[in-house]
């Protein structure tokens, strides 16, 4: 994340930066926006949190074996 949020804030032609493919392989649109806004990398990562643990707590039913 660190070295994303670099290579855009140092990339000169920043409308250049980003793909339309980048939003697919992120899943949506908000971490593209988030870097543009130039949200930091400890924000991005705190944003994920409440889908993580959501993701988490479906995940967990599956799961064979526990860590």
């Amino acid at each position: 994340m660190e070295y994303l949020i670099s290579f855009y804030q140092n990339f000169p032609e920043k409308d250049k930066f980003f793909n339309n493919y980048f939003d697919k392989l992120a899943g949506t649109d908000k971490l593209r926006t988030q870097i543009i806004a130039g949200a930091s990398e400890k924000a991005i990562r705190t944003s994920w949190q409440e889908d993580l643990a959501a993701f988490k707590a479906i995940r967990s039913k599956y799961l064979l074996y526990l860590d």
